[in-house]
């Protein structure tokens, strides 16, 4: 994938995550289809029984992940020991749209001097700049499907883009 086909891609896969930001009904900003079970197992070891997040906690977790991925650009490393600090706000629509634009920006100001040809080492295994745009895509995907449960569970439509791109 070139540079310009992934900063298209990202506008796309940005405006459906905000997209879907802006319609969940506040009375479900907090829903989850199964409440998640302290298991005692460490986040890298939960299992499908542990539960689900809510639908904030879910955005922080994609915020954060950005937060993760763009300095990668530059850096040529990914680097997960920070993953908790790049939000540290609250859990409210605003501030969550808010950081999400924020990691948009960084992302699209990090494309600007990418190195695509240099590797970007993620956790010990070389991902060439293709893969990285596929991995960081695939990520958000994963929950843009979890997302669509979320609102057929909790009875509400997805937003309009969804629905006219993918018929969810």
């Amino acid at each position: 994938m070139s540079i310009n086909d992934f900063v298209r891609y990202s506008q796309v896969l940005y405006a459906l995550t905000a997209d879907f930001v802006r319609a969940v009904p506040e009375d479900k900003w907090n829903f989850t289809p199964a409440p998640p079970v302290k298991s005692g197992r460490p986040p890298a070891l939960h299992r499908i029984g542990d539960g689900f997040a809510p639908f904030c906690k879910q955005l922080r977790h994609v915020v954060c992940a950005r937060g993760i991925y763009n300095p990668a650009l530059a850096t040529g490393k990914v680097d997960w020991t920070r993953k908790h600090q790049h939000y540290v706000g609250p859990l409210t629509r605003e501030a969550l749209l808010a950081a999400l634009d924020d990691k948009q920006r960084d992302l699209l100001a990090a494309l600007e001097i990418v190195d695509s040809v240099a590797p970007i080492d993620w956790q010990g295994t070389p991902f060439s700049f293709a893969q990285f745009t596929w991995e960081f895509v695939q990520h958000e995907a994963i929950h843009h499907g979890q997302w669509s449960v979320y609102a057929s569970l909790a009875g509400f439509d997805t937003p309009l883009s969804w629905r006219t791109s993918w018929g969810l």
